[in-house]
């Protein structure tokens, strides 16, 4: 009995010492595409104006993946759109409204939900 709680300590404390493998990327990313704009002769004066989304809509994401091994990945995406002037959430007011996944690729293919 001795010798069984013994190697049931060492196995215990070696599972334990065992560093993590997994190496894991999370990058934040974004867009702010906000201007000012200058009319002349609007009303027979000028005006300057705050533009947003002249070129593209604003916005930030979180992406990630994850190897799993044996030729497998885990990934996720969240994005978010926003107004720059007000704040207001996108895409009819829903945080990550833009684009949201969670999905394992493989040799066989990719499933994404």
């Amino acid at each position: 009995m001795k010798n069984i709680m013994t190697l049931a300590l060492a196995c215990t404390c070696i599972g334990a010492a065992a560093p993590c493998l997994a190496q894991s990327s999370v990058t934040l990313y974004g867009i702010v595409d906000e201007g000012l704009t200058y009319t002349i002769n609007q009303n027979g004066g000028h005006n300057f104006q705050l533009q947003s989304g002249a070129t593209q809509g604003s916005r930030w994401g979180l992406r990630a993946a994850e190897d799993l091994g044996g030729g497998m990945r885990a990934a996720f995406l969240l994005e978010n759109g926003f107004g720059p002037s007000t704040g207001v959430l996108g895409q009819n007011n829903r945080l990550f409204g833009r684009s949201a996944y969670v999905g394992i690729d493989s040799h066989a293919g990719t499933l994404t939900i």
